[in-house]
């Protein structure tokens, strides 16, 4: 179509073009700046000649050349005091100083569950422009920007204040996992590479109030006293809800309602987002247009009204993206130009980039002008159809008012969900790539709450406007908004428990999604190209299935299946899941076992963490799973994983639901293994798991009864062995039940997951005396003095001559089993 051929859609793309290839192989920003140069010279030579397609070539190559230098600039180049440098991921005490970006804000708690051993109290989170460190007694200038969580409520803190922060220090971490996401990339896009921590509200301590007239300081009391508005005509269930799709203050909402709305593909309601901007400016727009202002007036109204909204919800990456779309589209409509086109889509996309070219490659960038472009492409079909023959518009005005008033809302009902329809299917593999998950759900969701959406948000704005002014308005907008989003979670907590409603399934490889939206964009740009609709759906249904098998058979899966079992490893990869324990079995047979499965903590980290491990294996189905014993940090990610995984039979230690009535874990995971309809089943000291021939599991412990002592001592202690190899997971095996165990008859093991993540209480001199190791595997936080001790108990083992790795340090460590001996691999360098 036209729009795809006008100059700044095609300034728009070499822009993005130079800034992907210096993603993908950086060339320096200055030997961008010359070939930016080069390109503009050559351009007004042919300008000079006028050569129009040879200066239109050259102009386009130079814009990609500055692109890539800009996005240079701001992915690898940081002045030398950048406080990042100061420090590393571990965790250090640091003195600094520094000016507060933005007013303290507060995290709630969340939800006490049993799963969380150790209870999460409020936080209060602030940004922090940092200007000083301190070196022992010696202050430094340092630059850069840092996040702030502070245990409790801050109190006394504005935006624009200087402060001193006496906190604890890293860098944000890496992935530990291949198949993670990975923060430190997404902070510095934020050009974030500082992390700090305040234990007590007192460590953070005010040195000089700032400016009473700060832009920052007026916009942090605009959202305190939003919030508190919130507060005051909301109920309490719905605050938090309310605050984040009005104001953005998403923070206040726990992981378990941020998990319904992304699993039902609802999840762009709580990111204030053009839908929220766009419907906010068409409301404005709408109402100034009712007689209140002319034309002219209504839309430069309206434009002041979504920057002042912009400037509320804090600036956010996707309401700067919103906020400048609805100014293009306003400024087109006084201009008299096209209202929404690819030429306006494309000026919201450089003035984008231009601000921040590593928006570029996040998600949410990717899907807000990919949603936009595809609203444009399919204009035709969106808007609704203009009735030019006499007859039918006699008809339709001779028709009741019920019949009109039924038949606009079929109307605006299916344009609804033929919008959604054809956003979900655009941006089905960008979603699947980044979070794993299809959602069919969504195409009926998003079409039954659109309206209590729209509700609710001018209902909310109500509230901000009218409840200081006039009290009884602003009270009933409040019971609007309140029962609006009463409806959105009801419907959303009603669509997430349908079956069939979502599925959690491995992501495609990145070159998949890339071919698709090349494809994509040719048959967009060039329609003579296009197939039949026939060919289309064929074409569309056959890439999908490319996708499901390249998804769920990896190249390690090809490589299974096609070589025969007996001479294929075995393979044990053990998580890195903070203090806790997951190892993954996969069998030279193609089956695969998990033993134990949880951590401290959040249960859905463990979750994330493991699931993003059998994915990049290409793993949909656990054959079993293995429950160690009855603490919670080795099952807490289970009832989760039920939901993503089928399982085949779980396998507990005998005495492990004995205390079923006095343990609120235990009762949590029963009743989700009861509505998983798994099996469960015993297994104790002799019982054996059907392996392929020259493969091995035992259990060596505990015996049928069990022995006395604390869950512990009960653990499950399993023997693999593969092709003369050995490996040995003794959970956190304690006395009486390792005395037991080593006064059987020692092991020749080649590798041993330590005791109780190392525990000093697990005899590691003796331990590893009996076992033997060449390899010890420890399986905890990165904190590593979590567990006192911890460095002497390696070195007991270090003295017998075995290598150790850390799941803190070296993250997922592989070990495969073959009869050449024992191949390790580690996610992090080991040793770094």
């Amino acid at each position: 179509m036209a729009g795809w051929y006008q100059p700044l859609v095609l300034v728009l793309a070499a822009l993005a073009a130079g800034m992907v290839v210096d993603r993908s192989f950086p060339l320096g920003a200055y030997l961008w700046f010359g070939v930016a140069s080069g390109f503009l010279f050559l351009w007004l030579v042919s300008w000079r000649l006028r050569q129009e397609q040879l200066g239109s070539m050259c102009l386009l190559a130079g814009v990609a050349a500055a692109g890539g230098s800009w996005h240079h600039d701001r992915w690898n180049l940081y002045p030398h005091d950048e406080v990042g440098f100061f420090v590393r991921e571990e965790i250090r005490p640091l003195v600094l100083e520094g000016v507060a970006v933005t007013s303290p804000r507060w995290v709630p708690a969340p939800p006490l569950t049993a799963m969380r051993i150790i209870p999460k109290g409020d936080e209060t989170e602030l940004s922090l422009r940092v200007t000083a460190i301190r070196h022992g007694q010696t202050w430094q200038p340092a630059s850069g920007n840092a996040t702030v969580d502070i245990d409790g409520h801050l109190l006394g803190v504005r935006a624009g204040d200087k402060l001193r922060l006496y906190v604890l220090a890293s860098r944000p971490r890496g992935t530990f996992n291949p198949g993670e996401f990975d923060f430190a990339k997404w902070e510095r896009g934020r050009r974030v590479f500082c992390k700090l921590r305040g234990i007590f509200p007192e460590s953070v301590q005010p040195l000089a109030r700032g400016s009473g007239i700060s832009p920052r300081l007026w916009l942090s009391s605009v959202r305190e006293n939003g919030n508190g508005l919130l507060r005051r005509y909301i109920s309490p269930r719905r605050t938090s809800l309310a605050a984040a799709i009005l104001i953005g203050a998403r923070e206040q909402l726990d992981p378990e309602r941020n998990e319904g709305f992304l699993v039902t593909g609802t999840i762009h309601i709580l990111s204030i987002s053009g839908l929220h901007v766009g419907i906010l400016a068409v409301g404005f727009w709408s109402i100034f247009r009712t007689g209140l202002l002319p034309r002219s007036a209504s839309l430069i109204a309206a434009m002041a009204l979504t920057v002042v909204y912009a400037v509320l919800t804090d600036l956010q990456p996707p309401v700067v993206r919103a906020t400048i779309l609805i100014i293009t589209i306003c400024s087109s409509r006084l201009l008299g130009r096209t209202a929404l086109g690819f030429n306006t889509l494309s000026v919201a996309g450089i003035v984008v980039l231009m601000l921040n070219p590593l928006s570029l490659f996040q998600a949410g960038t990717q899907l807000s002008f990919l949603a936009v472009a595809a609203m444009i492409h399919f204009q035709p079909l969106i808007l609704p159809r203009q009735e030019f023959d006499p007859l039918d518009h006699l008809i339709s005005r001779t028709r009741s008012w019920h019949v009109k008033v039924y038949n606009r809302a079929a109307g605006a009902t299916w344009r609804v969900f033929l919008v959604g329809a054809m956003i979900w299917v655009v941006s089905l593999p960008i979603v699947w790539r980044q979070y794993g998950l299809i959602s069919p759900i969504g195409l009926v969701i998003n079409v039954i709450v659109w309206l209590p959406i729209t509700v609710s948000l001018f209902a909310g704005f109500g509230v901000l406007v009218f409840g200081w002014i006039f009290p009884p308005l602003g009270q009933l907008c409040g019971w609007i908004c309140d029962g609006s989003l009463w409806f959105i979670e009801a419907s959303i907590d009603r669509g997430q428990h349908l079956w069939g409603s979502y599925f959690w399934y491995p992501a495609p490889p990145a070159w998949w999604v890339a071919v698709f939206y090349i494809v994509l964009a040719i048959a967009a740009a060039f329609p003579k190209l296009r197939p039949s609709k026939w060919w289309t759906a064929t074409l569309l249904a056959s890439w999908m299935t490319v996708a499901w098998f390249l998804a769920s058979h990896t190249d390690n899966a090809i490589v299974r299946y096609i070589t025969p079992s007996d001479d294929q490893p075995l393979r044990c990869t053990f998580v890195s899941v903070g203090h806790g324990t997951c190892a993954v079995l996969e069998l030279p047979d193609g089956r695969t076992l998990l033993y134990d499965a949880g951590r401290l903590g959040s249960p859905m980290g463990g979750t994330r963490a493991i699931s993003a491990v059998l994915w990049s294996r290409g793993i949909t189905h656990l054959d079993a799973v293995m429950i160690s014993h009855a603490d919670s940090d080795h099952f807490s990610a289970l009832p989760d994983l039920l939901e993503r995984f089928s399982v085949g039979v779980i396998y507990v230690s005998p005495v492990m639901f004995d205390d079923l009535a006095t343990q609120p874990a235990l009762i949590e995971l029963k009743a989700a293994i009861d509505k998983s309809g798994v099996p469960v089943r015993n297994f104790s000291a002799g019982d054996k798991l059907r392996a392929p021939l020259g493969t091995r599991l035992e259990a060596l412990h505990p015996p049928a009864k069990g022995v006395f002592g604390s869950d512990n001592a009960n653990s499950i202690v399993l023997l693999v062995e593969h092709a003369g190899r050995r490996i040995l997971l003794p959970g956190d095996l304690e006395s009486p039940g390792l005395e037991d165990l080593l006064a059987e008859e020692p092991l020749d093991c080649d590798v041993v997951m330590a005791p109780h993540h190392g525990s000093a209480r697990s005899d590691p001199a003796g331990f590893a005396l009996w076992s033997k190791p060449e390899l010890v595997l420890f399986s905890g936080d990165r904190n590593v003095e979590d567990i006192p001790g911890i460095e002497q108990v390696k070195d007991s083992y270090r003295a017998r001559g075995a290598e150790v790795y850390h799941t803190a340090e070296d993250g997922a460590v592989s070990f495969e089993l073959t009869a050449g001996g024992v191949k390790v691999k580690t996610h992090r360098p080991h040793g770094r």
